[in-house]
């Protein structure tokens, strides 16, 4: 039997114990890290949290409708053990029915399949399993990664790996080409607060003359290093920064058997720069649907 739950009866240590021992074990459904990045969650349990699912909603015009938080690609189902994608097709009947619409990415090991009702578009996630050594795993960049690799490190002053959060938020306020409310942005740096709070995280960051040019947010889980955030200004980019970071990242963790996700993408010149350091595909569904009603949507598209 599924039940609905609100947050409040939701059992969080049953909850992550699962998340913990999932196959598609990942940062973003962790109970501690979802209430950080939404202000509302409830969540599908299925046979005492044999089979669970987050919801993450929101209220407009006094209907509820599901979303993806930023900063949290992928959640749908997870479970101990193999999720038969007739199991996760209960888990969808029941969610469309609580929700007039919404948008729900699942995780990689979920196969959600075709439906008149819902709309399912793959996406690419890219990873780099990093149980080889950094030699091993650096040999295998490609030729421009390591050119611009190179060009890091004669241009930067090195990898500083003890950057503080407020540095890298101002950083990233600074560097926004489209600038976000002050809503937004204390909901990410809630996000980093609550990774760093539980030991899980890393900010490194590159300075030309001092001058902060390049930062990224490394969020980790039991089997993944996540790279959550990139920021690079006109300086960093010129400089390739970014490749010095990503690799510091990878010789710090080569050989420890966990995976480096890069969280996409299915932006090409995004894509290669993944691909160069090894990095290959892995895909993900998202879902949509809707079931609010013609008049609505022609209100919604004539402005009303």
């Amino acid at each position: 039997m599924i039940k609905f739950l609100h947050r409040k009866e939701i059992d969080a240590g049953k909850w992550d114990d699962v998340i913990a021992h999932s196959p598609a074990e990942t940062l973003y459904p962790y109970s501690w890290y979802l209430d950080a990045s939404a202000e509302n969650w409830s969540a599908l349990v299925m046979d005492d949290y044999r089979f669970i699912m987050p919801l993450v909603w929101k209220k407009k015009y006094g209907i509820r409708y599901l979303y993806q938080p930023v900063l949290c690609q992928q959640l749908g189902l997870f479970s101990r053990e193999f999720t038969d994608p007739l199991v996760i097709r209960q888990f969808v009947e029941i969610l469309m029915k609580r929700f007039r619409f919404g948008v729900v990415n699942f995780n990689m090991k979920n196969m959600v399949g075709d439906d008149r009702a819902f709309k399912v578009v793959d996406r690419a996630n890219y990873i780099l399993p990093l149980e080889r050594s950094y030699k091993e795993l650096a040999g295998s960049y490609s030729v421009n990664a390591k050119r611009n690799l190179k060009k890091s490190m004669e241009c930067g002053s090195g990898v500083e790996k003890e950057l503080s959060l407020e540095e890298l938020m101002a950083f990233k306020k600074e560097t926004d080409l489209t600038k976000k409310s002050e809503d937004r942005y204390r909901r990410m740096e809630a996000q980093f607060r609550s990774v760093l709070e539980h030991s899980k995280g890393f900010v490194y960051g590159i300075r030309d003359e001092g001058k902060l040019v390049a930062a990224t947010f490394l969020a980790c889980s039991n089997t993944r290093v996540i790279y959550l955030l990139s920021i690079s200004d006109a300086t960093g980019k010129e400089q390739r920064a970014m490749f010095g970071i990503v690799d510091e990242a990878i010789r710090l963790f080569s050989g420890s058997g966990m995976t480096l996700d890069f969280e996409g993408s299915n932006i090409p010149s995004i894509a290669r720069f993944f691909s160069g350091f090894g990095a290959r595909p892995e895909v993900y569904q998202s879902l949509s649907f809707s079931r609010l009603p013609v008049p609505f949507l022609t209100g919604k598209r004539n402005g009303k």
